[in-house]
């Protein structure tokens, strides 16, 4: 029953970090049309890029590492902090040297960036301890702050793109205050500096940051690679189609983190019930996947248009439910075997696959293909990842236990 309920608070946190981005989101594309989005989808997925570096590297290992262990922990803080100093730099810095923002707005881009990373590692440490209740509680708080931030500037009548990405640093930043509170007594507490840590969190940390880098990155670089090739507003457009299948997403990624935990923390079952395990969640989150795609898919033609003004592309949307269905297939075999010290190798078929998605959305626009079919290129080649996790990583390693 007690897992049940965390998995239950697993998909309940998530479903609330995702209702955030997809109601601001919403909000941005009314407000500053399919360009505006473009531009906040661009920083948006720069800042969920950071936090997911900053997740392997820090967030993983403080699950499955010994985070009370002074030399651990105080490796982990120098992690955490200077992920989030070094990326919130660069980002500030690449935003208004690029011209797609202005100093005041790169600068505001830079303290999201930062605040966005230590948040997830906030959540991270909540989640350690199954308290994925709590995880939606600051997620609840973090919504809440963002959408007062957007609502008191809205009746001011002076909405941009730099008040949306201040509402989401206020939001993270009052998140990360409640996370603190919330934490059990045991994990709030802060060490000095201590040697002989960041070599045991780099040596696991490296492998799950890159890993989990890739799909936010793989992200990133298709919406250059659309706005660049095509338009800002076709990024703005093919991003609503992303934004619009967002319920099917946050379902897939709640119990994902469930079953990472889960497994970590479950050393006393062998291997080849762990895998019949993951094949039932991957059976379980693929079906689910399917029911809420269709039902999103016939509630799209008035859903979209009263969301965004104008409805997502159907074979965007189709192509979104696709690839959300991949990482349904991806997720749970790519978490079990981290979990088995496999990390590295999860890590190489994962890179293979981001290539490959990358070429294949190349492939598809350079030959004037329509945009909205690059959703359907990225499902090809995830999938193609899981089935490489699954036969090539977890079977022969059963067959070897």
């Amino acid at each position: 029953m007690a897992g049940r309920r965390s998995a239950l608070g697993a998909i309940g946190s998530q479903g609330m970090q995702a209702l955030s981005s997809f109601t601001i989101q919403v909000l941005v594309a009314r407000t500053l049309g399919f360009d505006g989005l473009g531009a906040f989808a661009i920083a948006y997925g720069v800042m969920v890029l950071v936090a997911g570096l900053a997740s392997g590297m820090v967030g993983d290992s403080l699950v499955v590492l010994e985070r009370r262990a002074p030399a651990v922990r105080s490796a982990l803080q120098q992690f955490a902090l200077g992920i989030a100093a070094v990326t919130a730099v660069l980002s500030a810095a690449i935003a208004g040297a690029s011209g797609l923002m202005d100093v005041a707005t790169a600068v505001m881009f830079g303290a999201g960036v930062a605040l966005f990373a230590l948040e997830e590692l906030m959540r991270r440490l909540l989640m350690a301890g199954f308290g994925f209740w709590r995880v939606m509680m600051i997620d609840f708080a973090s919504f809440a702050v963002a959408l007062a931030v957007i609502g008191l500037s809205a009746l001011a009548g002076a909405l941009s793109l730099f008040v949306f990405l201040g509402a989401v640093a206020a939001g993270q930043l009052a998140a990360l205050g409640l996370g603190a509170v919330l934490l059990p007594r045991e994990e709030r507490f802060v060490v000095g500096f201590v040697r002989g840590g960041v070599g045991t969190v780099f040596r696991y940390g490296s492998w799950r940051a890159g890993q989990q880098f890739l799909r936010p990155a793989l992200l990133t670089v298709v919406r250059t690679l659309v706005t660049v090739l095509a338009s800002l507003a076709a990024t703005g457009l093919l991003e609503a189609g992303r934004v619009f299948v967002a319920p099917a997403t946050l379902a897939v990624s709640g119990l994902s983190s469930y079953l990472f935990v889960s497994f970590a923390r479950d050393n006393s079952k062998p291997l080849a019930e762990k895998l019949r395990r993951a094949d039932r969640a991957v059976s379980t989150l693929v079906s689910l996947t399917v029911v809420v795609g269709a039902l999103l898919v016939a509630l799209l033609p008035w859903g979209g248009a009263l969301l965004f003004g104008t409805a997502p592309d159907l074979l965007a949307v189709i192509g979104w439910i696709a690839y959300t269905a991949s990482i349904a297939a991806v997720t749970p075999y790519g978490a079990l075997a981290a979990v088995g010290g496999k990390q590295a190798a999860v890590f190489g078929i994962r890179a293979a696959d981001t290539v490959l998605a990358i070429g294949f959305v190349s492939a598809v626009l350079l030959a004037g293909g329509d945009v909205q079919w690059v959703p359907a290129a990225l499902a090809a080649a995830s999938i193609l990842g899981g089935l490489g996790i699954r036969w090539l990583i977890l079977v022969p390693l059963v067959r070897a236990g």
